[in-house]
């Protein structure tokens, strides 16, 4: 039997107490294996090698974490900004997205100190949800040389290049590409080639195919597809986009309809053909992850505090879903098998 481990983030109400736990999941059932307390809102986490890092998303300030299997105590450094939500990792360093502050910090753990620090200014079309910056995430460009950068306020997918000890300049060629007025670019994903980019935005509601020019690193879009059955129901929102490890299959989650929409990549990787949707075993799935051999799929549902993980396969998953009560919970990521 195989045993996998599942990382979870969860919102804690704004009040420090368990916050991130790491699960067990045998091909059937999910479990909790430990916990780490003492933490506030730690809504995303990402595993780097025998380390898992977290970002505390705060209305003042922020933090980053750095906690190991198995050991209770745990690092916290501080960063100027706020509502930080996403974190990724570039080699030694770290980068972590502010939402509320519309700030991208970035954090040497060689010299465990702040090594940039970035404020977008500016504002978009959608009064309620773009009166400012908003920046929710950013992942290194498959080549590694630049960082892309997606702020849902301003409606721009950012890229920076990555220069000596973290600072970023913008990409002299493209600073920038832009969605439609009012779609919030959220979350995106390459295809395994590196050749391509899959965005998906929050409010559109769409999922957005560009190729990866890694001679001059820019973007160019391609195609956009929906992510609802007929018609964008108001209220809803896309929120996560994976791939499975083969590049096969893409999936994203959208809150509202509670369901995790499916396409298939043609043989040409900037086509989707759609594949589907279904549930998501819970109410307003944030985050989604795949496990690295491509067997299953996770999701975190905020609202109903479930965990979720389906068998993938050919056809549609319907049903048997593997559940787990974990209030808040709205990250989700695979850490390997055991």
């Amino acid at each position: 039997m195989t045993n996998y481990q599942l990382w979870t983030g969860t919102y804690t109400q704004g009040e420090p107490r368990d916050g991130i736990y790491r699960l067990g999941f045998d091909g059937k059932n999910l479990s909790v294996l430990e916990s780490w307390g003492g933490l506030t809102d730690p809504s995303y986490l990402q595993p780097v090698g025998d380390k898992v890092y977290a970002v505390e998303e705060l209305s003042e300030g922020g933090s980053i974490i750095e906690l190991s299997p198995g050991k209770r105590e745990y690092r916290r450094w501080t960063l100027p900004g706020s509502g930080y939500c996403h974190v990724t990792a570039l080699g030694n360093l770290l980068y972590a997205s502010g939402y509320s502050g519309g700030c991208l910090a970035g954090f040497d753990l060689g010299t465990e100190r702040l090594c940039e620090f970035i404020e977008h200014e500016g504002r978009g079309t959608d009064q309620k949800r773009q009166e400012r910056a908003h920046i929710h995430s950013a992942r290194p460009t498959p080549d590694g040389v630049g960082l892309f950068v997606a702020d849902l306020g301003l409606d721009k997918l950012f890229q920076y290049r990555v220069g000596p000890g973290g600072r970023l300049a913008p990409h002299e060629g493209q600073p920038f590409v832009r969605v439609a007025p009012g779609q919030g670019p959220r979350h995106f994903a390459y295809h395994p080639s590196g050749r391509f980019l899959y965005l998906v935005t929050e409010m559109g509601q769409t999922l957005r195919t560009y190729c990866y020019d890694s001679g001059s690193s820019a973007l160019e879009f391609l195609n956009e597809y929906p992510l609802y059955e007929t018609a964008p129901a108001p209220g809803d929102t896309a929120a996560d986009v994976q791939l499975d490890p083969a590049g096969r299959f893409i999936y994203a989650s959208v809150r509202g309809s509670d369901r995790i929409f499916r396409y298939k990549v043609t043989a040409d990787p900037g086509t989707l053909e759609p594949a589907g949707s279904f549930s998501s075993g819970g109410k307003y799935p944030r985050s989604i992850s795949i496990s690295p051999d491509g067997r299953y799929l996770a999701a975190a549902n905020q609202l109903s505090g479930k965990v979720a993980v389906f068998e993938l396969g050919p056809g549609i998953p319907a049903g048997g879903a593997a559940k787990l009560q974990i209030p808040g919970a709205v990250c989700v990521k695979w850490a390997g098998k055991e």
